[in-house]
C-alpha cells in the first residue's frame, strides 16, 4: 500500500489579485474530536476547521518532511496563517487580522514510499504544473507531470522517500523534532525555493513587447506557440497598418489561450503637444480595425511608448518638454479610456530622479495614477543591490496602491554590460527575474504587477541558444 502525507500551500483571490495563505493541519474532517494544526512549524493545535487540512492519520508518515518543505516554501511570502473555512461542514475561526478570501488554488506537498529519487506533479492547472516542473528542473530535480482534470483546484507535488533523504544530513524523517535539529541540505533549500519561485511567477503577470511584424505575418503559429509555452498574460503588439490582415488570426488565437493583446504605439515626438493629433489618429486606426473584426480579434488595450528624452529639445528646454510630456500623456490616456481601452505606458526608471524631478517632482506619480498600469523600464541585468532592477523600480512599486507596476527588462544588445541580458544565458536571466519577484513579494507591497520582456525577438533568440 502506498501512503501519502501532505502539507499544503494555498493561493487565494481578492479583487482579482492572488494572495498567498498557508495553513497546515491534521484530520480529514474538522470535528471536536480531531485536531487541526494552524502552524505545522510551531505545532499549535486548535479544535476547529481551517481552509485546508492534512491527512496525518495514516501509518509511517512523512508529514514532518512535507511540513518543513511547505514552511520553507511559504517563507515570509505565503505564511499568513489565515484560518478560513472553505468546506461545507467545518466551522471557521478568526485570526488576527480577520480576512475573508475565496480559495483558488491548493498546492499540496506530500511524500510517498519509493527508493528512486524523484518528484511527480499532478493536477488540472496546466499552467501551474508547468511552472512548478520548470523551476524544479532548473534546480536539477527530476520531475514527471500528470494532467488530472478530476483534481479540481488542487495541485499536488509528490516526492519519494528517497528524495526526502537528500533533504537532511541525517535524522529520522518521521520525527519533526529529529529533523528540526538537523542541518537542511542544499537540495532541501533548492527544492523549497523552486516551489516558492513557481508560485511567485504564477501569481504575477508576464508580458512582452512585440515589435517584429514578421513574427505575426510570416510566422504566426510559431510566435503563438512560444508565447503560450512561456505563459504570457499580455502582448504589447506594435500596431502596423500594413499587416492588419494578419491580426485577426493572431489576436484571436492568443485570446483563446487567455493572452490579451494591446496595440503598442508611440514615438518620441508624441510627447510634444503639437503632435497630439498624430497620436489620436493612430488610436483611431485601431478603433476602425476593432470595429471591422469579431470581439475575439480585437485589441483590448493601448500601450504607449513615448520617450521624448531623445529629442534635441530635451537638452535645450527640458522643463517645457517635461510639462508637455505630462500634458500629452493625460490627453492620450483619457482618449484611449474614453474609447474603452485598457491603458498603459512605458516609464523610464529615472523619471523619479534628477532628470525630471526638479521640473515636475510628481511626474512619475501622475503617470502611475492616471493609467491602468505602467511598465518601468528598469534595464539592468542583476536583480538585487545598487544599480539593479529592483533598486531602479522600487519607488514606483512602493508608490502604486494597486497591482499596476510592471518591471521591464532589456534583452537587446547594449554597450554597457550591466544593462541587458543579451550576454547572459536564458537560465541566468530567469534566475534574476525570480529574485525580482521574490524581492517584491517579500515586501508584501500592492504595487508590483509582474515582469515584461523587451522584446520578443531577442527573448526568442536568447531562449534558443
Amino acid at each position: 500500500m502506498k501512503y501519502k502525507f501532505q502539507a499544503v500551500l494555498v493561493l487565494s483571490v481578492m479583487v482579482g489579485i492572488l494572495i498567498g495563505g498557508t495553513v497546515f493541519g491534521e484530520g480529514n474532517v474538522a470535528t471536536k474530536d480531531e485536531v487541526i494544526c494552524e502552524s505545522c512549524w510551531a505545532f499549535s493545535y486548535v479544535d476547529l476547521g481551517s481552509e485546508v487540512f492534512i491527512n496525518g492519520k495514516e501509518e509511517g508518515d512523512l508529514l514532518p518532511v512535507s511540513s518543513l518543505l511547505a514552511q520553507r516554501a511559504a517563507g515570509e511570502i505565503y505564511n499568513h496563517y489565515s484560518v478560513i473555512d472553505v468546506s461545507t461542514s467545518a466551522p471557521s475561526i478568526e485570526t488576527e487580522p480577520s480576512v475573508t478570501r475565496a480559495v483558488s488554488t491548493v498546492v499540496s506537498i506530500q511524500g510517498e514510499q519509493g527508493e528512486t529519487v524523484g518528484t511527480s506533479v499532478e493536477g488540472s492547472n496546466e499552467r501551474l504544473l508547468d511552472m512548478i516542473k520548470t523551476h524544479l528542473e532548473r534546480n536539477g530535480f527530476s520531475v514527471n507531470t500528470n494532467v488530472n482534470a478530476d483534481m479540481g483546484q488542487e495541485v499536488s507535488i509528490t516526492y519519494t522517500e528517497a528524495q526526502a533523504r537528500t533533504f537532511f544530513s541525517r535524522g529520522d524523517l518521521r520525527l519533526l523534532a529529529s529533523l528540526t535539529s538537523q542541518e537542511q541540505t542544499s537540495e532541501f533549500k533548492a527544492y523549497s525555493k523552486a516551489i516558492q519561485d513557481a508560485l511567485n511567477e504564477y501569481k504575477s503577470r508576464k508580458s512582452v513587447w512585440l515589435w517584429d511584424s514578421k513574427a505575426v505575418s510570416d510566422r504566426p503559429d510559431e510566435t503563438i506557440q512560444f508565447l503560450d509555452s512561456h505563459h504570457m498574460n499580455h502582448v504589447y503588439l506594435h500596431y502596423n497598418p500594413l499587416v492588419e490582415d494578419h491580426y485577426p488570426y493572431f489576436i484571436s488565437s492568443l485570446n483563446q489561450l487567455g493572452i490579451t493583446v494591446h496595440a503598442l504605439m508611440g514615438a518620441p515626438h508624441w510627447g510634444l503637444e503639437k503632435n497630439i493629433p498624430e497620436g489620436k489618429h493612430r488610436m483611431d486606426r485601431v478603433m476602425v480595425y476593432n470595429n471591422e473584426v469579431s470581439e475575439t480579434a480585437q485589441f483590448k488595450g493601448i500601450h504607449f511608448d513615448i520617450e521624448p528624452h531623445v529629442l534635441d529639445e530635451w537638452d535645450t528646454d527640458r522643463e517645457n518638454v517635461v510639462t508637455q510630456w505630462s500634458n500629452s500623456s493625460q490627453i492620450y490616456v483619457d482618449y484611449a479610456k474614453d474609447n474603452g481601452f485598457i491603458v498603459g505606458s512605458d516609464l523610464p526608471f529615472w523619471t523619479d530622479g534628477p532628470s525630471v524631478a526638479p521640473y515636475d517632482p510628481d511626474f512619475y506619480k501622475n503617470m502611475i495614477d492616471r493609467q491602468d498600469y505602467v511598465t518601468v523600464m528598469a534595464y539592468r541585468n542583476t536583480a538585487l543591490g545598487s544599480n539593479s532592477i529592483t533598486s531602479l523600480s522600487e519607488n514606483e512599486v512602493l508608490y502604486a496602491n494597486s497591482s499596476k507596476v510592471e518591471i521591464g527588462v532589456e534583452l537587446k544588445p547594449h554597450y554597457l554590460d550591466y544593462v541587458s541580458f543579451d550576454d547572459k544565458t536564458h537560465l541566468e536571466m530567469e534566475y534574476e527575474l525570480a529574485e525580482v519577484r521574490r524581492y517584491f513579494e517579500r515586501m508584501q507591497v500592492e504595487g508590483f504587477a509582474g515582469t515584461t520582456y523587451h522584446s520578443y525577438t531577442q527573448w526568442k533568440d536568447l531562449r534558443s541558444r
